[in-house]
């Protein structure tokens, strides 16, 4: 009888699937709601500069909602009123 996943790799046609695969999911689902690092670690059994090196990458949400708060920090109205 096959496994779950490999049916379901069949049925998908995903010709490579490693359980890895939902340790990495696992960790960054739990980074992309900032769980902090040490907690993801502690859960996943790693060190925090294992999962820093191996998981942590940038995600395009956080990356926009910086972007914005700088916008909000330097923008042309914050300079309007030093020179008042």
């Amino acid at each position: 009888m096959k496994c779950v996943i490999d049916l379901i790799c069949e049925k998908e046609k995903i010709t490579h699937f490693t359980p890895h695969y939902f340790r990495h999911t696992f960790v960054t689902i739990q980074l992309s709601n900032n769980i902090t690092i040490s907690t993801v670690a502690a859960q996943v059994g790693d060190t925090p500069e294992t999962i820093y090196k191996t998981y942590a990458h940038s995600f395009e949400k956080d990356e926009i909602q910086a972007s914005n708060l700088m916008d909000e920090i330097v923008s042309l109205d914050s300079f309007e009123k030093d020179k008042e």
